[in-house]
């Protein structure tokens, strides 16, 4: 029991810990050990800048007296433009050179928002949604002449080096400045700054006193005397920020009077609101000013969460855009709130925030050459700003006449409508225009701003030149998945020359967004359907061809800007059903994880250089039928297909691409990938002759085929539907499957059971079927003029309650495959917060701990000791110990090879951590659990271990064991002078049983797949790299391929290498595992430094808590199955060859598994005694594939073969027999035969002499009378 409550404080309480980044040579850890001077500090930002690009800016606003840098950081998303409708944030600190602390925390501030982006929701939150901009040190001259550890400050630290005090030298409101900026150019660049961005929010951090002020700053008191309009605001903004830091939410600390404070006019707090258009609140950190290093992990743990806090409230209040009829943003409109005598104005898109308490208000906005909108009565609530947008008429006759009463008065209704009070017709006001990458981000960000509640902007990739792959989804609660929508998709610029689809698609946007609540046909869609809009699949080579057009590039204008940066068409780039094989673009793979992750009914793709709707070429009878109704349809509501033209395509048959499309293909097109491989049916519909028409013929495109793009759109909803639900308990039964009669194309039920069917009008026979279930069938007729439901309840097979455990774990398990599930549940789940650098002793004493806390699930054994006599422990986690089922994978997760490795044992003794903690507290953990058997190995070295010192990032004390040996280069089959800590490990895999090993290692940041020996060739790489990618893409990082841990590194593609081109050397634990144990083994290197310091631990285990997860279920995805015969009795040792190469062996029981990359392989079946079996199967990357069953028959013609064998050594047998029996009458044994004669005539003498006594001793030595004279010998006849 003291063991017990040894282990139970580190997993049920969460120690306190340190949060850091990982060492790499880009951006050293911090220490919180000392002040940044202006060279480290500028430094530090610089790599922060470099690593994190896209998330981070950073620029010099300005300089200071002496030529220093006014660094800005900038962290948002798209840091390198400014993107309508998020609220602009501002810290500022240092003002005062001798107030320290504000710069040192800021610094922290900026690290943690990009350490954490991705990591924790609320700051992946903020940084996504708000424009935050950090002013670390706005005075770096006066900080470099101030002192460590002086708490009252000086006047020359304190000012800056002309001997100005910064925060009294901005512009007063009543008084202009005397200050010239030659003598505060700092703040001369503040001002700009501030009028430029006009910021919604902003913190002044200061020193000497622990508080909080406000406008106006009249300098009488440390509190905020002069009242302002927005009294109550500020205050309630500096309440938020003091409740929620630990000192200020005391009573003052009684900080004595600062004496070098000076008092005057022009605050900086007071122009921001004054001139700024901005909020400004001063908070004072600390009684000392310059506090000495010691406390600056304590300053900034007290002030992290109010700081997040704080940004936090930049949106509260209300906020829109103030538009004119034709959609163009007002900038400087005037937004005024009825009883605040304070406006505030918008801002370069005329967008702007006015932050507001809860309460119910009336706001106008006003433009000089406009007549203002006043909107009563309108809501705020707390924590989320109200959206209100503006529209400005321009002033005429008619509407001068109008009185105030007419105008409009906010209701429930407005308020759910998006978009701005309009005139009733609709209005398109995007420029017909070819819109470049940047405008076309623009564009789309606009009208996500300005209508939120039905858009939705997200990017689904990157091109190869890393530009974002945008899709706009449109429709009532964007984003989710919503029973009863179906869902439709277009995408344009398949061809980066191809400029009508992308344009077509811009105004289809805008379209559907600015007449939605105004035309009822539009309402009705966006309402019923969830519209999909990719504009540009190839912007890289948009841009190509864009740039040559405009600059007047001679040249066939077909090829440039057709391909990919790769020079690859795009189009013919989708894999081939056959072959998996095939090298898919970074686009291309975007594209298809977008539409697997999706249930589209319908597809188009917008082309230019021909006109017409195209369809794949192979089509089923059925389907064919349904492609023509569509494109019918289609060619019905366009007025351009009224007037046949020359490029025109046959309306019955496929487009025929010209030769020059396609300077690579590596696959099939879109449609026919579309078509044989997912749900949806695609078409591409051609628009225009040319690949580029004029700029000035784009609005009579539009004018012509928009209507058309409706009626596509409305298609979705005049075919089959229906539910395929569960027939007992009534639940939708996801991924079911549907098929039509004289069709093999197949859709697939939503996880709600329901599903789409576009079919043209007829007379059909529907078939749905499920795993276990019996399939069932039904007829419907199709008409043109509605959607018929079609439902099915399906009957659950009888299966044993074990068969059906396990379809329910193959479901959970697909479930965890889909994109997103595996970190819905990685964050669900109950930390363990051991993390902790231990030594062996320390290690030892919390396994023990955790197999007696949780007995029912783990077994601690010995495999072993090491040179030093140290227990090698294994640590097995099962939901049954005692017994292993045949089909159960079996996963071996190592570190510590290599002693000074350290953190990789403190990263798996926490995933057993969490494994066992959430063990019947998180469904999928107890599951997982119940069907694995997990060992860990957390320090195959633990003598290397304990010589190894923290903080030592290369090779060092500890690498070896006690010996000197490494490890890795010890394992050699058959090698008796292994080292102990091997053999251990040897043994264990001998005894095999294994499906795949992970390794964690230290020194780099990337993974590696066998052979680590030189010149080895792998029949099976493609499983090993795929195995080894699966961590890398889980990993933020790895998959990145940036290196960069000395200065030398390259990057090296999915952040995986081979092993012998990483690090090549014979006898490692690697090659072993693959070539004895039959199980492949990666290892991956977990960070930059081999020993990091402890604080590090959070942030790595961070990193590697989803990849560890992801192989965990990886090998409940593998390839597996039995072998039985014709009697359905289990065939043991029969061999698996997979594709030609892999020999896999059938246990006692017939069953057999293996790990597999996804895709088509060969299987061929051998077994002694029977037929060989050829057998093909297909292995998704995101779904169990059941266990297949494989019929051997029995083979007749080596039962022949046997008769004949048998038959030979019978005679054999007599031939040998007989040899014998004359080989014994031979001379040779004549002296053995008369021995054995005389013993017998001497038996007749003894018998004799026997009669006067029935006791002799040597009765019981010869034969009775009953014994035949025969013996051993020879035989003779009588």
């Amino acid at each position: 029991m003291n063991i017990l409550w040894l282990i139970l404080p580190h997993i049920l309480i969460v120690p306190h810990q340190i949060l850091g980044l990982r060492h790499t040579n880009e951006v050293n850890e911090e220490t919180y050990q000392g002040y940044y001077n202006y060279a480290a500090m500028t430094d530090r930002l610089q790599r922060f800048s470099l690593k994190y690009a896209h998330i981070c800016r950073l620029a010099s606003i300005g300089k200071s007296v002496e030529g220093r840098e006014l660094w800005v950081m900038r962290i948002t998303t798209n840091p390198s433009t400014d993107v309508p409708g998020k609220p602009r944030f501002k810290y500022v600190g240092n003002i005062h050179g001798d107030e320290a602390l504000s710069r040192q925390v800021l610094v922290y501030l900026i690290e943690y928002l990009l350490t954490q982006y991705g990591r924790d929701v609320r700051v992946t939150e903020l940084v996504n949604r708000t424009d935050i901009y950090i002013l670390a040190s706005m005075n770096p001259d006066g900080f470099e002449r101030a002192l460590e550890g002086d708490c009252t400050g000086s006047a020359e630290g304190r000012q800056n080096a002309k001997h100005y005090e910064l925060d009294n030298s901005f512009p007063d409101q009543d008084e202009p400045s005397s200050k010239t900026s030659d003598d505060t150019p700092e703040v001369t660049a503040v001002v700009r700054w501030i009028l430029e961005k006009k910021f919604v929010l902003s913190g002044s951090l200061h020193g000497g006193s622990v508080g909080a002020s406000f406008p106006f700053d009249d300098g009488s008191s440390s509190a905020s005397p002069g009242l302002t309009a927005d009294e109550d605001l500020f205050h309630y903004l500096a309440l938020t920020y003091t409740e929620n830091h630990p000192i200020m939410s005391l009573d003052n600390p009684d900080c004595p009077a600062d004496p070098n404070r000076s008092f005057g006019h022009g605050g900086m707090q007071d122009f921001n609101y004054h001139k700024g258009n901005c909020f400004e609140v001063t908070f004072k950190f600390s009684c000392c000013k310059y506090p000495p290093a010691s406390q600056l992990y304590t300053e900034w743990t007290n002030n992290k969460e109010a700081l997040l806090t704080y940004i936090q409230k930049a949106h509260i209040g209300v906020r829109g855009f103030v538009m004119t009829r034709s959609g163009f943003g007002l900038p400087d409109a005037t937004i005024s709130v009825s009883g605040i005598d304070h406006n505030i104005t918008s801002w370069m898109f005329g967008d702007y925030y006015r932050l507001l308490l809860p309460g119910r208000y009336d706001v106008t906005a006003s433009s000089p050459g406009y007549l203002s909108n006043t909107v009563k009565n309108v809501p705020v609530i707390e924590g989320k700003a109200t959206l209100l947008n503006f529209t400005l008429e321009e002033p005429v006759e008619e509407t001068l006449l109008l009185d105030h009463s007419e105008r409009h008065i906010l209701t429930k209704e407005d308020l759910g409508t998006p978009g701005p009070p309009t005139s009733k017709y609709p209005i398109q006001s995007l420029e017909f225009q070819y819109h470049s990458y940047d405008e076309m981000e623009m564009v789309l960000q606009l009208f996500s701003a300005i209508y939120p509640s039905i858009t939705y902007l997200n990017s689904v990739g990157r091109s190869v030149q890393g530009r974002n792959l945008y899709v706009m989804e449109i429709s009532t609660n964007p984003g989710v998945g919503q029973q009863g929508k179906p869902e439709v998709m277009f995408l344009g610029n398949l061809h980066g020359n191809e400029f009508i689809g992308r344009e077509i698609l811009l105004n289809l946007v805008e379209y559907l967004c600015r007449n939605y609540g105004k035309d009822p046909f539009v309402t009705r869609l966006v309402n019923t359907t969830r519209i999909h809009v990719m504009p540009s699949m190839n912007p890289d080579g948009y841009e190509i061809a864009l740039k040559a057009h405009k600059e007047r590039v001679l040249g066939d204008q077909s090829i440039i800007g057709h391909s990919n940066s790769h020079r690859v068409d795009l189009n013919a780039n989708f894999p081939e059903q056959s072959q998996s094989k095939n090298t898919v673009e970074a686009e291309t793979q975007a594209v298809i994880n977008w539409i697997k992750a999706h249930s589209f009914v319908l597809s188009a793709s917008i082309c230019g250089g021909f006109r017409g709707v195209v369809y794949p070429s192979s089509l089923d009878s059925t389907d064919e039928i349904m492609f023509k109704s569509v494109a019918e349809a289609f060619y019905s509501q366009s007025q351009a297909f009224q007037e046949p033209q020359a490029c025109d395509v046959p309306r019955t048959r496929e487009k025929k691409d010209t030769k020059h499309r396609r300077p690579v293909v590596t696959g099939t097109d879109m449609l026919t990938w579309a078509y044989q491989g997912t749900d949806t049916l695609a078409v591409s519909i051609g628009l225009s002759c040319e690949l580029l028409p004029p700029e000035d013929s784009l609005s009579e495109y539009w004018e012509k085929n928009h209507k058309a793009l409706l009626q596509f759109i409305q298609q979705v909803h005049m075919f089959v539907r229906g539910m395929v639900t569960d027939g007992h308990s009534g639940k939708g039964i996801a991924k079911a499957t549907v098929v039509v009669e004289g069709s093999g194309h197949q859709v697939h039920t939503s996880s709600t059971g329901q599903y789409w069917r576009p079919l043209a009008p007829g007379s059909y026979r529907l078939t749905a079927s499920a795993p276990d279930y019996t399939s069932m069938s039904a007829s419907v007729r199709v008409l043109n003029s509605r959607v018929e439901q079609v439902d099915f309840k399906l009957t659950r097979d009888a299966l044993p309650p074990f068969r059906v455990e396990q379809k329910d774990f193959e479901r959970l398990v697909d479930q965890l495959l889909f994109p997103g599930g595996l970190d819905q549940m990685v964050r669900g789940l109950l930390p363990a917060q051991t993390l902790e650098y231990r030594t062996y002793r320390e290690r030892s004493e919390f396994l023990r701990g955790l197999t007696l806390t949780f007995p029912h699930i783990t077994r601690l054994y010995s495999l072993g000791q090491s040179t030093e006599f140290r227990t090698i422990w294994a640590l097995e986690i099962a939901g049954n110990l005692k017994m292993s089922q045949p089909a159960e994978p079996k996963i071996r997760f190592v570190a510590g090879v290599h002693g000074d490795a350290a953190a990789g044992p403190e990263l798996l003794l926490e995933f057993a951590s969490v494994l066992c903690l959430n063990y019947h507290r998180n469904l999928a953990i107890t599951k997982l659990i119940d069907q694995s058997r997990i060992l860990i190995l957390p320090c195959v070295n633990p003598d290397g271990r304990e010589q190894a010192h923290e903080g030592h990032c290369s090779p060092s004390v500890g690498h070896t064991n006690a010996r000197g040996i490494d490890l890795d280069t010890d394992f050699f089959y058959g090698n008796k002078s292994a080292q102990p800590e091997t053999r251990s490990v040897m043994d264990l895999i001998y005894g095999g049983g294994f499906s795949l090993s992970v390794v964690l290692e230290g020194g780099s940041l990337l993974a590696t797949y066998p052979y680590d020996r030189p010149n080895q060739h792998e029949q099976n790489e493609e499983t090993l790299r795929y195995l080894a990618s699966l961590y890398a893409r889980s990993h933020p990082f790895m998959h990145l391929g940036n290196l960069k841990c000395t200065k030398e590194s390259e990057k090296i593609p999915g952040g995986i290498l081979k092993g012998a081109d990483f690090s090549s050397h014979t006898g490692s634990m690697k090659d072993f595992s693959l070539d004895v144990g039959v199980c492949p083994e990666i290892t991956v290197y977990t960070g930059c430094c081999l020993f990091p310091p402890e604080h590090q631990l959070f942030s790595m285990w961070m990193e590697n808590r989803m990849p560890l997860f992801r192989m965990l279920l990886e090998v409940h995805r593998s390839l597996s199955g039995f072998v039985r015969d014709s009697k359905g009795q289990p065939v043991s040792g029969a061999v698996v060859v997979v594709n030609g190469s892999v020999t896999v062996h059938a246990d006692s029981h017939g069953h057999f598994t293996t790990l597999v990359a996804p895709g088509t392989h060969q299987l061929q079946v051998q077994a002694h005694g029977y037929q060989q079996v050829l057998q093909q199967v297909n292995i998704s990357s995101d779904r169990v594939t059941s266990p297949i069953v494989i019929d051997v028959m029995a083979d007749r013609a080596p039962l022949g073969r046997a008769v004949f064998f048998i038959a030979t050594a019978s005679l054999m047998s007599i031939l040998i027999c007989a040899l014998l029996i004359w080989h014994l009458r031979s001379a040779k044994f004549s002296r053995i035969r008369d021995g054995i004669r005389w013993l017998r005539r001497k038996k007749e003498g003894l018998r004799m002499e026997a009669m006067a006594s029935e006791k002799s001793p040597l009765r019981d030595e010869f034969l009775d009378e009953s014994e035949s004279e025969d013996d051993p010998y020879f035989v003779e006849a009588r």
